[in-house]
């Protein structure tokens, strides 16, 4: 573009007035330095063509001069959105997403980002938000689900189980309906053990007994039994422990279950009556 310039002769001094096309301006722009302390400049340009991505643009970039630069875009607010809200950085064109969340209780259903484009609108116009609801609640084996039974369950709605007779609950005893539309982890009704002696005494909660003594002769889940084994070089007993998992108990390999003839005619030999190792 030509230079439009005018001249005023007055006396001494002679003063030049230029006016400036557009694309003088380009001329105005700082010559681009090699360091900026804490400032990264983007790459540098004469025209539009030298940028690597059609949404650039080579533009005066302040200090960095000539650059390619992203011009800046602003969209009016984002679609709202009943039962959710969004979050907004700004509406600059490159990169620049919102992004949509639902209140507690609801479930996103639709694009969760919507994007401010170059014609100045967003690119969806958002998802929407459900109400979440739970099924009904497993049943668990010999437990007993105490509430009112319905189709749907809203979240944080509690309900609580129980066990049947002898049986151990394992876990919480409720469970919780979740934001994702599931339970939490619900507990499990544990069987007792048969403590599978006969002839031998066991130590049980912290005493020495026969099984007859045990109520039932059956011990809850998760409760540790010790049984006597034998130390056969040195005629002596040790114990070992084994521990009730719904209603299975397992002695330890050590022990060996008397004979009847042993139990009936050598009962002091038995296992759990001879001296105990630890007093040798």
């Amino acid at each position: 573009m030509a230079w439009k310039l005018h001249f005023i002769i007055v006396s001494v001094p002679i003063v030049v007035l230029c006016v400036f096309g557009e694309q003088d301006f380009t001329d105005l722009c700082p010559i681009r330095k090699r360091y900026l302390i804490g400032h990264i400049c983007q790459k540098a340009c004469t025209k539009d063509q030298d940028c690597p991505k059609k949404r650039m643009k080579c533009l005066c970039d302040g200090e960095c001069g000539m650059s390619c630069v992203t011009p800046v875009s602003t969209c009016n607010d984002p679609l709202a959105i009943e039962n959710g809200f969004f979050v907004k950085n700004g509406y600059l064109i490159e990169g620049t997403l919102v992004e949509y969340k639902c209140h507690p209780g609801y479930r996103l259903e639709g694009p969760a980002f919507t994007e401010c484009l170059e014609n100045k609108t967003w690119s969806n116009n958002g998802p929407t938000c459900k109400k979440v609801y739970c099924p009904p609640p497993p049943e668990i084996k010999e437990g007993i689900l105490v509430a009112v039974k319905k189709v749907e369950y809203e979240v944080s709605e509690v309900i609580y189980y129980m066990c049947k007779r002898n049986f151990f609950m394992d876990g919480s005893h409720s469970v919780t309906c979740l934001p994702n539309g599931q339970w939490s982890d619900g507990p499990a009704c544990r069987a007792r053990c048969k403590v599978p002696v006969q002839r031998s005494q066991v130590i049980y909660q912290g005493r020495k007994v026969w099984v007859t003594e045990i109520d039932e002769g059956l011990v809850h889940h998760a409760e540790n039994v010790w049984f006597f084994c034998r130390n056969k070089t040195q005629a002596c007993s040790y114990t070992a422990s084994s521990k009730c998992f719904d209603g299975m108990l397992q002695p330890p390999e050590c022990y060996e279950e008397p004979t009847w003839v042993q139990y009936i005619f050598f009962s002091k030999n038995v296992v759990s009556e001879i001296s105990s190792c630890q007093e040798w």
